[in-house]
Parts: C-alpha cells; sequence; structure tokens
C-alpha cells in the first residue's frame, strides 16, 4: 500500500462524512475541513486521485454554491432587518436591502446589459426589457413562494 491510500484510509468516514455536509451546507472547504477536523490539503489531494470522492466534492459544492446564492439573493432582494438605535437604546428594526449584491447578480446574470462594457445588440435590435422584467417577476414569485412554503413546513 502506498503512502497516499494508507494517509487517505485514515480519514475516518464519519469525519469525511461530515465535511460534505457541512461543505454542501456552507459552500466553504474551509469551515467544513476545521470543523470536522480534517486537513484542507489532504481532502485536495484525495479529490484529485479518487474519482468518486471528487464526484461527491462537486456534488457538496454545487449545492453550497447554491445555497449561497440563494443567501445573496434573499438579502438583495428580501432584505435582512437590521436593529436602529436611538440614544443607545433599540428602538425597533428597518429592513435593510442589499444594492451591491443585487448589482452584483444583476451582473453576473445579465453581463450584456449589466456588465461594465454594454455590448451593442446584433443587428441593432433592441434588448426585450419588458420579457426579461417579468422573467424577473417570475422567478421572484417562486423564490418568495418557496420561503412562504419552507416557513410554513417550519411552524407546522
Amino acid at each position: 500500500m502506498t503512502r497516499t491510500l494508507r494517509s487517505f484510509a485514515s480519514l475516518p468516514p464519519r469525519a469525511v462524512a461530515d465535511f460534505f455536509r457541512l461543505f454542501a451546507a456552507s459552500g466553504s472547504v474551509a469551515f467544513a475541513a476545521d470543523r470536522t477536523g480534517l486537513s484542507r490539503s489532504m481532502l485536495y489531494r484525495r479529490k484529485r486521485s479518487d474519482p468518486a470522492f471528487a464526484k461527491r466534492w462537486a456534488e457538496a459544492q454545487e449545492l453550497g454554491v447554491s445555497k449561497v446564492r440563494d443567501e445573496v439573493f434573499r438579502r438583495a432582494v428580501v432584505g435582512i432587518k437590521k436593529p436602529v438605535f436611538y440614544g443607545g437604546a433599540k428602538i425597533g428594526k428597518v429592513r435593510h436591502y442589499d444594492n451591491r449584491l443585487l448589482w452584483s447578480l444583476l451582473r453576473s446574470h445579465e453581463p450584456e446589459t449589466y456588465g461594465n462594457k454594454r455590448p451593442q445588440p446584433v443587428g441593432g435590435a433592441p434588448v426585450d426589457l419588458a420579457r426579461r422584467l417579468d422573467e424577473a417577476d417570475e422567478r421572484v414569485a417562486r423564490y418568495e413562494a418557496g420561503l412562504r412554503a419552507a416557513a410554513k413546513q417550519k411552524n407546522s
């Protein structure tokens, strides 16, 4: 047995399972490795040499990125409540929308419209803004329906 195979065998299966669970929940290799006590370098080496491990990694990473994307969307569109203080006392809360995140989302999903350089449409055809706004409204409605369903499930 080579040194690498022996070192991979020393990764406790439960810790590896916990690593993938935390990685999928957070999108962060560093966080998941730290919480499970596994070496990041060992995990990356195993990913490079073990196709099954690499497949689990890719699946966990996809879930983690999806959760991070959902959280970014929530903060940008739904907002978060921040406390309001007056005279050193908390007097309430205000909903805060993160416009920087919103612009980042727009730039990443529609760089031709919201990116730093706006290329001209091919053939001079105008951008169908109404269609895009309708699609955005539908996405927001689906997302909000999901939030309501999750809240309803949590409360039941």
